[in-house]
């Protein structure tokens, strides 16, 4: 689901239904330290509030739960790939770093 998509779903709730959102996804995030947990966690909460979550809210918890799985996931390594250093015709791989301190790649554009 996308940005905007997800945005005409949230605008679609009542207020009741926004308070109920925030509570469920509060304990969630409290509850499940990893994405992956969430989703888990977010089958059952939905499971056990079945008759009180509305299918509009149930499309919301959805949207945010598939959100929070999208991007790295904790413990997974990337893909390695090698890029040209700058200011020399040096390659450096992602691989070489692995065990030392961490690394930040930094995308901009100066346009």
């Amino acid at each position: 689901m996308h940005k905007v998509e997800r945005d005409h779903v949230m605008t679609r709730l009542s207020p009741a239904e926004r308070d109920q959102f925030r509570r469920l996804i509060q304990d969630m995030r409290t509850q499940a330290p990893t994405s992956a947990d969430r989703r888990r966690l977010a089958r059952q909460v939905l499971a056990a509030h079945d008759s009180t979550v509305s299918p509009a809210l149930r499309t919301a918890l959805e949207a945010v739960v598939a959100r929070d799985m999208m991007g790295p996931q904790v413990g997974i390594y990337p893909p390695d790939f090698a890029l040209k250093q700058l200011g020399t015709d040096t390659r450096v791989r992602l691989s070489s770093f692995q065990g030392q301190q961490p690394v930040a790649l930094v995308f901009g554009s100066y346009t």
